[in-house]
């Protein structure tokens, strides 16, 4: 048994440091002074010492309480619980707070319920094969979709592909966060017109191409159709370099192919056109329609930074460029396969000291905690520099860093403001339509051994997304330093995955998210404090002018 989390694309929910809603009850509350993920996290340092019994008195309390608030944070206590008590040899006690967690819903997959050595004691109860079993049911009717299972061939079949289109509507109709920013948008009628359009494909390739215009009628970054992964070379392929749009140009980034770089491409060449069309007009009909994205500034990253140049693995085309001298020249370039394309990567992580002792930790994902633990390796070089620049520009999210947050934070971090639907099906059947239901903020507590105490500036753009935006937001909440740059993409929340016929998959955001101190940036972005955006001069010259305004800024705060 490990930590339980619950993970998103944006937060982290932890039964540990103080990542829940206090639980506490009339009838028999745990100590005032105590709640329940400081007494959890307690119980797991017991537990991983070996000291069960003692594990399960700390949250035997909780037991007796009963849940309050959000179900699913007691839910998974109460699974811990069981374990503990599982492994100190009080099965009856086991079977009591196991059956508790699965009363309302479960708190792990059947799979991981029947498997887990925690519990083996357990095994030769009929109550716990019961309790798999009913896991096993309810999982078949809420954890798979019609005709996930079917194999993918090239092309599915008019009912399979109609069941794809039925599952996606379902689940967004019941799940998806964001209607209210759509008034106009009639999702059923969106649902009849595209059932011709789901018939009329002739391939399977086709048929996920639609699925990705359905999606992106939500406008939402987080609510997306997928093609099977044998598919991907068919969808995602492009050259090894990467643009962007710079003063309503098409900019190249960055050239990371050393072939285009023997055939004269350069950072800073613009391009004009795609075989032959003006490249705004060849983007807004080829690629436009299949991007879901959340705000103008997101769908402006997913156009011309992610999807511009992708095709089939192995095609080639014709762009007409134009180069710093501002003469256009023909080129071809090809689409070069997934795998050719991860050998081309960035770095993930990087740390500097400039020469006039500003640092800078450049942070490209929060897919893992490779940025906070790089910062906690130089804190003494950054506590000792005249200030800190966080990059988290080309940052597309993973799980928001609490770790980072708690070396910037003085005082303890509230997480987000949420808000998800709720169904009640009797309540539907007295005319009672789906509401909302509210989640308590909760807090983190700073880290008090390890602190960054200089001055702080966070660059982004819009391509800072998800977990990263949940990072800027938490930021701004505690008032840790400025920000620099551009708009971030405007996008967060839990999206719920789920699978398509074929192999592909879909998912479908499930919260409305606000930052902690009340602030609306999903389809809105947050602002910078300083709003700096490069020039096409810029990118020739290879001049970062966000890091020098904020290198600038920090310098003038000592």
């Amino acid at each position: 048994m490990s930590k339980r989390q619950i993970q998103r694309c944006g937060w982290i929910v932890f039964l540990v440091a103080g990542w829940l809603p206090c639980a506490s009850s009339a009838q028999q509350s745990p100590p005032a002074s105590t709640s329940l993920p400081e007494r959890y996290s307690e119980s797991l340092k017991l537990y991983q010492s070996r000291q069960y019994a003692e594990a399960a008195a700390v949250l035997e309390p909780f037991h007796a309480a009963g849940p309050d608030g959000m179900d699913w944070h007691w839910n998974l206590a109460m699974y811990q619980l069981a374990c503990y008590e599982a492994l100190a040899g009080q099965k009856e006690k086991a079977m009591q707070a196991l059956m508790a967690s699965q009363a309302r819903g479960g708190s792990v997959p059947a799979e991981h319920l029947a498997t887990d050595t925690d519990l083996v004691s357990l095994h030769d109860d009929p109550r716990f094969r019961q309790l798999v079993a009913e896991a096993r049911n309810q999982e078949r009717l809420w954890a798979r979709e019609p005709g996930q299972d079917l194999p993918l061939v090239p092309d599915l079949g008019e009912d399979a592909k109609i069941a794809g289109l039925s599952a996606f509507w379902s689940e967004a109709r019941f799940n998806f966060a964001y209607f209210d920013r759509q008034p106009d948008l009639d999702w059923n009628q969106v649902y009849m017109d595209f059932l011709p359009k789901v018939r009329a494909t002739r391939s399977t390739e086709d048929y996920y191409r639609l699925m990705m215009q359905f999606a992106a009628l939500l406008k939402d970054g987080h609510t997306n159709a997928y093609p099977p992964a044998a598919l991907n070379d068919a969808f995602y392929a492009r050259p090894g370099l990467h643009t962007r749009l710079v003063e309503n140009a098409v900019v190249v980034m960055s050239v990371d192919d050393p072939a285009l770089l023997a055939h004269g491409w350069h950072v800073g060449d613009v391009i004009v056109k795609v075989d032959g069309e003006d490249v705004l007009r060849y983007a807004a009909r080829e690629v436009g329609p299949y991007q879901s994205a959340s705000t103008p500034q997101d769908l402006q990253v997913r156009i011309f930074q992610d999807a511009l140049l992708t095709g089939h693995a192995g095609s080639r085309f014709q762009v007409t460029v134009k180069n710093a001298k501002g003469m256009e020249e023909e080129r071809e370039l090809t689409r070069l396969p997934l795998d050719d394309l991860k050998k081309l990567g960035h770095e993930a992580v990087s740390f500097t000291v400039r020469p006039d002792g500003i640092a800078v930790l450049v942070i490209n994902e929060f897919e893992d905690t490779q940025g906070a633990k790089l910062l906690l390796a130089n804190l003494p070089r950054v506590n000792a520099s005249r200030g800190l620049i966080i990059d988290v520009r080309a940052n597309g999210g993973g799980s928001t860093p609490v770790d980072l947050l708690q070396m910037l934070a003085q005082k303890p971090i509230r997480g987000p403001m949420i808000r998800t639907r709720t169904y009640v099906a009797a309540d539907r059947a007295r005319g009672v339509l789906p509401g909302w239901v509210d989640v308590p903020p909760f807090e983190v507590p700073a880290d008090s051994e390890h602190h960054v105490i200089v001055p702080v500036a966070t660059l982004i753009s819009a391509q800072t997304f998800s977990a990263a935006e949940d990072f800027v937001a938490a930021f701004l909440a505690m008032h840790r330093g400025i920000t620099v740059g551009e708009s971030t993409a405007g996008s967060t929340g839990q999206p719920l995955f789920f699978q398509l016929p074929g192999g592909g998959s879909a998912r479908v955001c499930t919260r409305n998210d606000r930052a902690a101190d009340g602030t609306v940036f999903e389809g809105q972005g947050l602002h910078p404090t300083i709003a700096v955006s490069p020039t096409i001069e810029n990118v020739q010259r290879g001049q970062d002018v966000a890091v020098e305004r904020a290198a600038n800024a920090l310098l003038a705060r000592r």
